[in-house]
């Protein structure tokens, strides 16, 4: 089946080839930067050294390419970071940190006019992009944290690979499917051997939103990957699932999400289950053109079979439209665990706040 689909994949693109036309492509340069500023408090101390600093967490330089007649849009983003600490990275076997980390974080193509894909407004999209599943393709930042599926590296937000993209008729959804490296954006599978070898054997995506009537929808995700082991044949099952409802009525909008994640790998009897559940809800409230109160609570079990090892993150934030592309955000987050006397020593000094003032800035 898995081979039946990359054949349908690759013919669709063979085909869409024969439609391009010589024609002026338009091109689009366009981007936005986060300059950020953290005062952290754990466990009530300020001990810990970075705790207050100015940093660029996040620049995206973006290019689209667009020939209407030939029926392709290329896709371009480059995601330059500067982060506390550096951004962590493995060379080679070696990990370490660097500042003004690069990363090519979408490089793709849409085939926009395959014969009968164009004709149920689906398309093909080849190369580095979006992870489709639940909330994290989708997030917008009003609160200055990821979306949890990000936040507990349940997957990649984007990764190497092939997409069908469609949309439901009459405005009542749509829908991706896509078959990817599995080993995220920043990486690319290896066929090396011990440390170095290839861990993933592509992975399976799929999700479905359905928006039944206006201002209310439902997306439903899975995700799948097989683990190998230092190159032996591939045994352990990696799966994750979402689920999200949504919807906004005049100034309010918001969302729930379910997601799960089991993991064979983790798994030891007795000991661990290998399965994650979190739930995340946003809500905002838009107060005037100027003002937005947005609020943010996750929960997040890294594993049911241990007890009391629960998780809880609690965002409260304003922001505050500055100018038509200039936003600044102000964000009280508390990471914190769910049974602070769980672990060993005073728990409590494991809960992190954090006091964050950002400016985001578009062109």
């Amino acid at each position: 089946m898995k081979k039946a689909i990359c054949v349908i994949f690759a013919a669709a693109i063979l085909l869409s080839l024969t439609t391009f036309a010589s024609a002026a492509v338009e091109t689009k340069f366009y981007g936005y930067q986060w300059l950020r500023y953290n005062y952290n408090v754990t466990g009530g101390s300020y001990a810990t050294a970075g705790n207050n600093y100015f940093s660029i967490p996040r620049t995206y330089l973006r290019w689209k390419f667009t020939d209407a007649d030939a029926g392709y849009e290329g896709n371009l983003t480059l995601d330059i970071n500067n982060t506390n600490g550096g951004q962590g990275v493995t060379t080679t076997g070696v990990a370490g940190a660097i500042d003004w980390a690069s990363w090519l974080k979408k490089a793709s193509v849409d085939f926009t006019k395959i014969p009968f894909l164009s004709d149920i407004d689906a398309l093909i999209r080849v190369g580095q992009q979006d992870v489709y599943f639940g909330t994290i393709d989708t997030w917008q930042y009003p609160v200055i944290e990821k979306a949890i599926e990000d936040k507990q590296s349940i997957v990649s937000s984007a990764d190497q690979g092939i997409a069908l993209i469609g949309k439901i008729p009459a405005g009542y959804g749509g829908y991706e499917m896509a078959i990817y490296n599995g080993t995220g954006y920043k990486d690319v599978p290896n066929d090396g051997t011990g440390a170095a070898a290839n861990l993933t054997d592509k992975a399976y995506d799929a999700s479905l939103l359905i928006t039944p009537i206006a201002g209310l929808y439902a997306r439903l995700s899975y995700f799948h990957k097989i683990l190998s082991v230092l190159n032996a044949h591939p045994t352990l099952g990696y799966n994750s699932t979402a689920v999200v409802v949504g919807g906004a009525t005049g100034p309010i909008e918001g969302f729930v999400e379910y997601v799960t994640l089991v993991n064979a790998k983790n798994y030891l009897a007795g000991t661990t289950s290998g399965v994650s559940v979190g739930v995340s809800g946003y809500l905002g409230i838009k107060l005037t053109d100027m003002f937005t109160l947005c609020g943010r609570v996750d929960t997040y079990n890294p594993d049911t079979q241990k007890k009391n090892d629960e998780k809880n993150m609690y965002t409260a934030g304003v922001n505050i439209k500055l100018a038509d592309k200039i936003t600044l955000q102000l964000d009280y987050q508390l990471d914190a665990n769910r049974y602070p006397g769980y672990g060993t020593g005073d728990n409590n000094l494991k809960n992190a706040n954090q006091w964050m003032t950002q400016l985001v800035w578009n062109w």
